[in-house]
């Protein structure tokens, strides 16, 4: 399932899905003299043939909320061609808790 989608440059710089986060943090970075660990994705991946309810990656997810493994989410929008399925960007989800996930993220 298609999760997160733009032009390269949107997604590598500014993606907006926990797991493209996740993905790319687990890619080795350039200038990296290898002792520094690489981030992991916890849990497995989605069961292609009995997919679960609600997004297939609440369960690998760290910012996985009740309605994650409820309801499949919907489509967001970040510009013409940039987007995310992401419950995190749901106009019912209070404001300030994307704000402390975004400062979280840029803290590392």
């Amino acid at each position: 399932q298609i999760i997160e989608s733009g032009e390269k440059r949107e997604i590598f710089y500014n993606p907006k899905h926990p797991y493209t986060w996740a993905l790319l943090n687990s890619v080795p970075k350039l200038g990296w003299k290898g002792k520094q660990l690489l981030d992991t994705i916890k849990g497995t991946p989605p069961d292609l043939i009995a997919p679960p309810k609600g997004c297939a990656f609440a369960a690998r997810c760290k910012y996985c909320m009740n309605i994650c493994l409820e309801e499949e989410p919907k489509e967001y929008s970040f510009g013409d061609i940039h987007k995310a399925k992401c419950w995190l960007y749901s106009e019912e989800l209070p404001e300030e808790i994307l704000e402390e996930i975004m400062e979280e993220r840029k803290n590392g």
